[in-house]
């Protein structure tokens, strides 16, 4: 068991703390603290505001929301070089179907991008239905040691292990 300890590909957690610790003072330092939005309608508002000023002006939810300029457009920006970077940075190939997907689902690359594009989706509607986004309360809320946030990041990760359990079953488990 521990031999598979030190083989692990993944970050080391204070590194990684680290890490997310300076993407996190990079954003405040350069845009401000953080506030409530999403990430899909600041980029949407940035494609469509230069072909059609008149139908982003109209809508309420586009007003909200700041353009490409505004910080979740950054976070959102970093997010995809910061995966790069990490996947470039294990010590181990990456894998498009994780191995426990692969064990209990098969190897159909096209199940899993729509299992992933599903969840996603989920998750969008559900922020947006509650007028905000995870990323704002979360991120920004428990940084700010808000008790909203902390309360939010709790139950984030208690339903997080909850669906991966109804999900993976025991898929990851290794027989003894």
């Amino acid at each position: 068991m521990q031999k598979n300890r030190l083989l692990s590909p993944y970050w080391k957690w204070v590194p990684a703390g680290f890490a997310l610790a300076g993407v996190i003072l990079f954003v405040f330092a350069t845009f401000g603290p953080p506030a409530s939005s999403s990430g899909f309608v600041a980029t949407l508002k940035g494609a469509i505001e230069p072909l059609a000023p008149a139908y982003v002006e109209g809508k309420a939810h586009y007003r909200m929301s700041g353009g490409p300029s505004a910080w979740v457009f950054a976070f959102v920006l970093g997010m995809a070089i910061g995966g790069f970077v990490a996947g470039r940075t294990f010590s181990v190939p990456v894998r498009d179907i994780p191995e426990i997907w692969e064990k209990r689902f098969g190897s159909s690359r096209l199940k899993r991008y729509f299992a992933t594009f599903a969840g996603g989706f989920i998750i969008l509607f559900a922020s947006r239905l509650a007028g905000g986004c995870t990323l704002g309360l979360f991120i920004s809320g428990s940084t700010q040691l808000a008790v909203s946030g902390l309360y939010f990041g709790v139950l984030i990760f208690a339903f997080a292990m909850l669906t991966a359990r109804i999900v993976y079953g025991n898929a990851g488990k290794e027989e003894k």
